[in-house]
């Protein structure tokens, strides 16, 4: 056998080591005793209520792969080793006491020259204790628990494949959220026109009830989340800058939880004129004290008006431990990050599966496994440092003059720095 050639060290882990440093400098600095300040004055508030606050969420990331093969039908390399910025998110809040908040935000991420970013949460709010809040902008669709969760507290570094492939992401619209109703929190909300990015032309109903039987939030946090969420789109056809009208298509894919690279190991390809696309969700989540148990069952369906329906399913379950005691919190059917108590803390042990299956008739897009190890340290709430080793497998059959089945089973390595306020 040839000998495989030694490929230089990517700049990935030296950025990382630099990186670390600084984060463990600035950390030092926050300890007790030292100069700076335990909390950063990023949000003002007034004496008669009115609030404004500047945000910030900076993720830089290092991915390390094993898997050096070349895609069968570009003969490009599938994945590669990658270290970068994720995301680099700035926004700002105002809220006034008469219950009104206004939310602006943008990720001026680039890599590679592509801005895989753009617009955020860019909403206005008003929350009244009797008739729940009424958002209405650009804001995540309630399709499930993860994908609605803050992209500052996952558990792991990238969200689970079904949540990729099936999730909507963020949509213009307006929303309902009423969290009053005992141990139930309802929300529903119709998007149209798309998102703030140009993407995602189509409109429909999404709709999200979530059933807490036991809710004791407090140090430590017991909570029984129960969930399901629906939703039903319409594609519409769109122009392109140069004017031509572009039919409605959708698409379902995931990378192998990573976010850096482009590859997608499934994919459906693009449906044409895919008719009314359901989803639906259900959700669990478990909290004792220092233990988390968290999972989803996605599915996705189609029925073009030409073609036979399409149905892709998908599933997650994970769970995380607390080393150093605490909960996770629970708010409002999302959970946020560790408490960080004491001079080093937090760390937490993860362990996930996830699984995707695109295959259904005629579309070959491909089924795929991951299972990932991760290891948190929440140092504290600005600082979090994360780590995951993934071992993913997946099958995919390839047409054309490709002709054949293809099983890509990688290994990936990644680590990120994250800093928020």
């Amino acid at each position: 056998m040839k000998p495989r050639p030694r490929r230089a060290a990517p700049a990935g882990p030296r950025r990382l080591r630099t990186w670390s440093g600084a984060v463990l400098a600035l950390h030092a600095l926050a300890l007790p005793g030292a100069g700076l300040a335990a909390d950063w004055p990023t949000r003002h508030r007034s004496a008669s209520g009115y609030e404004l606050a500047v945000k910030g969420l900076y993720q830089f990331q290092f991915e390390q792969v094993d898997d050096a093969r070349a895609h069968p039908r570009t003969g490009a390399p599938w994945l590669a080793d990658h270290g970068a910025w994720r995301r680099k998110e700035f926004g700002l809040s105002a809220k006034a006491p008469w219950g009104v908040e206004l939310a602006l935000g943008y990720d001026f991420t680039v890599r590679n020259g592509v801005h895989p970013g753009g617009w955020l949460d860019n909403y206005l709010r008003y929350t009244s204790p009797r008739i729940g809040a009424w958002r209405l902008g650009q804001f995540k669709t309630p399709v499930g628990l993860d994908a609605t969760n803050s992209s500052s507290a996952t558990t792991f570094i990238e969200r689970a494949l079904p949540v990729q492939a099936i999730g909507m992401g963020r949509r213009l619209g307006i929303d309902w959220t009423h969290a009053g109703a005992g141990p139930w929190l309802l929300q529903a909300a119709w998007f149209a026109g798309g998102d703030l990015n140009g993407d995602n032309d189509g409109h429909g109903p999404a709709l999200r009830a979530v059933w807490t039987p036991l809710r004791d939030v407090g140090d430590t946090t017991t909570v029984l989340h129960l969930g399901l969420a629906l939703s039903r789109e319409r594609r519409s056809a769109s122009r392109d800058g140069r004017g031509l009208r572009q039919l409605a298509v959708a698409r379902f894919r995931a990378r192998p939880e990573t976010g850096l690279g482009s590859a997608r190991l499934v994919d459906s390809g693009v449906l044409p004129q895919p008719g009314a696309i359901d989803r639906i969700g259900l959700e669990l989540a478990w909290i004792d004290g220092p233990w988390l148990v968290q999972g989803e069952y996605l599915r996705v369906t189609t029925r073009p008006h030409s073609a036979p329906r399409f149905t892709g399913t998908g599933w997650y379950l994970q769970g995380a431990w607390l080393l150093t005691g605490a909960s996770r919190p629970w708010s409002k059917g999302t959970i946020g990050n560790a408490p960080a108590r004491g001079p080093w803390g937090a760390f937490e042990l993860a362990l996930r599966c996830s699984a995707l299956d695109l295959d259904d008739g005629p579309v070959r897009g491909g089924h795929q496994r991951d299972w990932t190890l991760g290891a948190n340290w929440y140092l504290d709430r600005h600082f979090k440092l994360q780590a995951n080793y993934i071992r993913a497998r997946s099958r995919r059959h390839y047409g054309g003059a490709v002709g054949r089945v293809l099983d890509v089973d990688p290994a990936i390595l990644e680590a990120r720095i994250q800093l928020q306020f």
